[in-house]
């Protein structure tokens, strides 16, 4: 039986450039709050079959925080930690992706093609080219999108199937034109080789809470909140990019931050230095309270 968490809303610390406006208009990625750092998605972006947004591949955000030596990533959606069955899938499922990470100044697909991304695999139903969970350096990364059912020809192709259909395409704090990622081909969202670093921790939602993690202001229901936790030491110091995708490609995720050795006397320094440059936007219907499940 699936645990439910409800947690409060809290006040917001805007970081950077970003800008909330609290009375409930809009609310924009880039926002940090009890030392995590938020990026929000658009609520009606995902696609199933010929529905387009609010379906089970729905992506509300990202997170991250540094705390006690070890680095957190959280996603917050629809999907739940062991994906979700599909007959356009080949395989009858489609899995979680990994949490890509790139830290270089080469878009995700270049630096996929010199293995100089890292990464996160926290499940292992997925068709990564890789068998251990872990924390991996020197990834290649590869998409197997069309292999679980995206039927359209690629990113650019989602995204304006996304708006033709009233949608609004967003990939959390890059812009649906980003040069970081090739829109002219598959997202690409499992390793396919890399090299083993170290363990990584799926947190339940009573760790998330005890974190200070609070994704209730977006005002967003009915989202499970997958998080994984790796050792700080094993990502170098420097602003990253972290994407992340269902295999299907159906919503796409990403968010830009800083990761510093001394996360609570330089995190919101290191954002404001950032500038935040993402700027992904939701409409929100009203103050209300996230349900964590785990």
């Amino acid at each position: 039986m699936k645990t439910m968490i409800i947690v409060k809303i809290a006040g917001v610390i805007i970081a950077g450039l970003s800008l909330s406006l609290l009375s409930g208009k809009a609310v924009h990625a880039a926002n940090l709050h009890n030392n995590w750092y938020y990026a929000a998605d658009s609520l009606n972006d995902s696609v199933s079959g010929n529905d387009v947004g609010g379906t089970k591949y729905e992506i509300a955000g990202t997170a991250y925080t540094q705390k006690n030596g070890k680095s957190i990533f959280s996603i917050v959606t629809k999907l739940p930690l062991e994906g979700t069955n599909s007959g356009f899938a080949n395989d009858g499922r489609v899995a979680l992706g990994d949490i890509l990470l790139n830290f270089t100044t080469d878009s995700f697909n270049v630096a996929s093609e010199k293995g100089n991304l890292k990464a996160i695999r926290f499940v292992d139903n997925n068709e990564a080219g890789v068998n251990a969970l872990g924390f991996y350096d020197n990834v290649v990364a590869k998409s197997v999108s069309s292999l679980n059912g995206l039927r359209l020809a690629n990113v650019g192709a989602y995204h304006d199937y996304v708006k033709k259909n009233g949608g609004t395409p967003s990939m959390g704090d890059l812009p649906i034109n980003t040069s970081e990622i090739d829109s002219s081909q598959h997202i690409l969202n499992v390793i396919d080789s890399g090299t083993w670093r170290g363990n990584v921790n799926l947190l339940d939602s009573n760790a998330l809470k005890d974190l200070g993690f609070d994704f209730g202001y977006f005002g967003v229901e009915g989202f499970n909140t997958i998080a994984v936790s790796v050792d700080s030491s094993l990502l170098p110091d420097g602003r990253f990019t972290a994407l992340f995708s269902p295999e299907c490609g159906n919503d796409i995720a990403a968010m830009s931050h800083i990761k510093t050795s001394v996360p609570e006397s330089s995190t919101i320094l290191g954002l404001l230095a950032f500038g935040m440059v993402g700027a992904g936007s939701f409409v929100k219907s009203q103050k209300s309270s996230v349900k964590l499940l785990n």
